[in-house]
């Protein structure tokens, strides 16, 4: 284990549990958003399977039956995407690494998501002290029995993190939440209950930091894994990276970039736009400039990318995930027939340089086919797109703001909460 890198599972265990354990494997991918106020876990579901009645007795196994040890991943695939909900399949994944695993990978999630679209049930911090751990809230109309399993199999509690730690939370991605305070970073999966926490880069402390989670490179010999990038802002235009591996227990550091960065100071001039990501890059807004700053997690390097056409610093969009994994931009526009909703593709083509990448508008989606006939207050803001769905967060002059999330591919709202201050990508 070396020095950046401390893994346990944080304070304790919960009712019944064992001991601290290693974090292995990958917590079912729900398509996790996390806001400034809450964060909302999106997986999917079509259909409910009915309850069935309980037999009295199971009968005697079958000698011959396979074992799961027998079964290739292809064939156990299989079995998992014809569940019916993604309730059953965080139940299913919670019997073992193996089925975590295989549950847990992009390929996997975005086969299921095309059968499966619904909600598991959101985060919530509190509206006036942020180093509060966030709340889970249950999406109790559409719990079955699978989804009750789900919960009560994993952590979503969060009764083994630390609340006195003065943890953040800075990302909620990938299955896993991850939060930070003044010297360490934590990552938690829910589902396996188990955490591991990572000392922090030694930077200078005056800095500000971005933190983001990213998917792993996966592959045999680490599945299940996970990475972390930390950007240190420093003043204008300094910036630098670091990436941390979970295959690794290490931090591989960048140097200092000068002339490609264009740090994302909002226009309070003493907090920043938080990261948006897609395909491995993080993007970054700024007050004054129609230019995105980007980071490719990869190489580690900064460059940027113009706005489409009509978009400006102002504007109300997000940078994100299309349900393919490619990068898009979702900006509300107004229109001779009322307010659009604009998708715009990254094309960047193979081997080029971010000064040669275009945007390509795909489509126009008008809001009245989300917001519908109900008298909703103007649109405040596009939050974020994760894995082809959008948040947007409404105006309110007092008490919580109104979110919806909904799909781009037919527009179907997927979930409605309300939540205190600013939400946001993170």
């Amino acid at each position: 284990m070396t020095s950046s890198q401390n893994e346990s599972t944080v304070v304790g265990d919960a009712a019944g549990g064992g001991s601290p354990e290693k974090l292995e494997g990958d917590a079912l991918r729900f398509m996790p958003q996390y806001t400034r106020k809450s964060s909302f876990w999106i997986g999917t579901e079509l259909s409910k399977r009915k309850r069935a009645g309980k037999p009295t007795c199971l009968p005697p196994a079958d000698a011959s039956s396979p074992s799961i040890d027998s079964l290739n991943d292809d064939v156990l695939e299989e079995i998992l995407v014809r569940l019916p909900s993604i309730a059953s399949l965080a139940r299913a994944a919670c019997a073992c690494a193996r089925l975590r695993a295989i549950a847990s990978s992009w390929a996997f999630l975005r086969r299921f998501r095309a059968v499966h679209p619904s909600l598991l049930g959101h985060f919530a911090t509190d509206a006036d002290d942020e180093s509060v751990i966030p709340t889970f809230h249950p999406a109790r109309a559409q719990f079955d029995g699978c989804s009750d399993a789900a919960v009560r199999g994993g952590d979503f509690f969060l009764t083994r993190v630390d609340a006195n730690a003065g943890w953040r939370v800075q990302d909620c991605r990938h299955g896993r939440l991850l939060f930070a305070n003044e010297s360490d970073l934590l990552v938690y999966d829910p589902l396996s209950r188990r955490g591991v926490s990572i000392r922090r880069p030694s930077w200078y402390p005056s800095s500000h930091f971005t933190h983001c989670l990213l998917a792993g490179y996966g592959g045999d010999g680490c599945p299940g894994s996970f990475r972390m990038v930390s950007v240190e802002h420093n003043g204008e235009r300094a910036a630098r990276g670091a990436v941390y591996s979970s295959c690794t227990g290490a931090w591989r550091r960048g140097r200092w970039d000068y002339d490609r960065v264009i740090n994302p100071k909002r226009p309070s001039e003493y907090s920043y736009f938080p990261g948006m990501q897609a395909a491995g890059r993080i993007y970054w807004k700024h007050r004054d400039t129609t230019k995105l700053q980007v980071l490719d997690a990869g190489p580690m390097r900064f460059s940027y990318v113009h706005l489409p056409e009509g978009v400006h610093p102002r504007s109300k969009y997000a940078v994100g995930e299309a349900e393919d994994g490619g990068c898009c931009l979702v900006v509300l526009a107004d229109a001779p027939h009322g307010t659009v909703f604009k998708v715009w593709r990254l094309r960047t083509g193979k081997g080029s340089w971010p000064w040669a990448w275009t945007w390509e508008l795909e489509r126009r989606l008008p809001a009245c086919e989300v917001i519908g006939k109900v008298q909703y207050p103007p649109i405040r803001h596009v939050c974020a797109v994760v894995a082809g769905v959008v948040l947007i967060c409404f105006q309110n002059h007092a008490g919580p703001h109104r979110h919806i999330a909904f799909w781009l591919s037919n527009m179907q709202v997927e979930a409605t909460f309300r939540s205190a201050g600013w939400a946001y990508l993170s």
